[in-house]
């Protein structure tokens, strides 16, 4: 692990630098929390049920250039520094950052980029992973225990026995925790429910699949290994999607777990610091004149069929002759044809080639062929979707 691990920081790392870090220092666990116009107490909110824990909390405080509301979110940022700074009884200056030692018994490392604006491509995603690769250099250094990294976003509650879900899952190499949206406003939590029925109605497509891509990518339900983090090279760098970038890579070299305990809450808002998301979507639906509209069920059901020829070509290399129009076209759009000519020849085992159809056929490619299939198979409103009892969603 260790190797993996120093090798990335080296080659790929963007962690701030340490050197002044105190070394005599250490934590049990690490949590990452990207920070773009929060509330000034959102530590307080996040750990509401966790002042004992003796955790590392890396915030990394961001704006993006060029955003209508950068002005306004530079003057949040400061407002959050304040308010940590007056909880800390002991700032400790690491560069141009700061280690502030609070009352609890968790900390906090404050990276302040508010006064270097991102650019806005790349946003959050250079938020968690800065913050991520923070945390993955403390670990390398033995300050943080557990060799895991904790995600989580602004907006949530962590629940009790968040830090020890990683003593549960044997051999996964990363974890994604189940959610539930909580909120005082009952037309905002309308609009929520339909989008989480979006996403766990996406889930059971790919449960129905067979796949192992049948996780939700939260960045706020988050937790990767040290190892895995630094073998797929962390998170990517960009504005939106870095949660679901991340865990398709992960995804490929082992087990993403879904322990149905603990549920993380996370806040009902609508919110515009990423293009794309829950926030977004709310925006969308609250503004729609019209229903909500879902995927077609039928997507899913030709990509399990596909998916199955694909894994079948190994040994009968004639089965695309049977394609189904819809099967024909998923397989020109991916080039299969000549994917297939050029892998079948290299790969010399069954469960070697189910791996590469594990690994060709990724949580990208899936999204992408459900999106090619809707031109032929409309959305569709929720009453029109009727699911097996054995693929609830819950």
């Amino acid at each position: 692990m260790k190797d993996n691990i120093t090798k990335y920081l080296s080659q790929f790392s963007h962690a701030i630098d340490l050197a002044q870090f105190p070394s005599e220092l250490n934590w049990q666990s690490v949590l990452i929390i990207p920070v773009c116009g929060e509330s000034p107490t959102l530590l307080e909110t996040v750990m509401k049920v966790h002042e004992n824990s003796q955790v590392l909390i890396i915030l990394c405080l961001n704006r993006p250039d060029h955003h209508p509301k950068t002005d306004q979110w530079h003057q949040d940022n400061h407002a959050v520094v304040a308010h940590i700074q007056q909880q800390a009884h002991k700032p400790i200056r690491v560069g141009q950052h700061q280690l502030l030692l609070m009352d609890h018994s968790w900390d906090c490392l404050l990276l302040n980029f508010n006064e270097a604006p991102f650019n806005a491509n790349h946003g959050v995603g250079l938020a968690r992973k800065t913050a991520a690769d923070t945390a993955l250099a403390l670990i390398e250094r033995k300050q943080i225990k557990t060799p895991w990294i904790h995600s989580t976003d602004a907006d949530v509650t962590l629940p009790q026995g968040y830090f020890d879900v990683v003593d549960q899952v044997n051999g996964a190499c990363a974890i994604s925790l189940p959610f539930e949206h909580v909120g005082d406003d009952d037309t905002l939590q309308s609009l929520q429910e339909q989008y989480d029925f979006k996403l766990k109605y996406y889930q059971w497509g790919m449960r129905h699949i067979g796949v192992a891509y049948d996780y939700i990518p939260l960045g706020s339900t988050l937790a990767v290994s040290a190892s895995a983090y630094a073998s797929v090279r962390g998170f990517p760098v960009r504005s939106g999607g870095e949660d679901f970038y991340l865990l398709n890579k992960l995804a490929k070299i082992g087990q993403v777990a879904q322990p149905p305990h603990p549920i993380i809450a996370i806040k009902s808002r609508f919110s515009d610091r990423v293009p794309f998301g829950t926030g977004p979507a709310l925006q969308k639906y609250r503004d729609s004149e019209s229903a909500a509209l879902y995927y077609h069920p039928n997507c899913f059901e030709i990509i399990k069929q596909w998916r199955q020829k694909l894994l079948a070509q190994y040994h009968q290399i004639d089965i695309m002759e049977t394609a189904t129009a819809d099967e024909a076209m998923l397989n020109h759009f991916w080039s299969w044809s000549k994917t297939f000519d050029k892998n079948k020849k290299q790969i010399k085992t069954v469960a070697r080639w189910q791996q590469f159809i594990h690994e060709w056929l990724d949580a990208f490619k899936l999204l992408k062929s459900v999106h090619q299939l809707r031109e032929r198979y409309p959305d569709v409103p929720r009453s029109s979707i009727s699911i097996a009892d054995d693929c609830s969603l819950g």
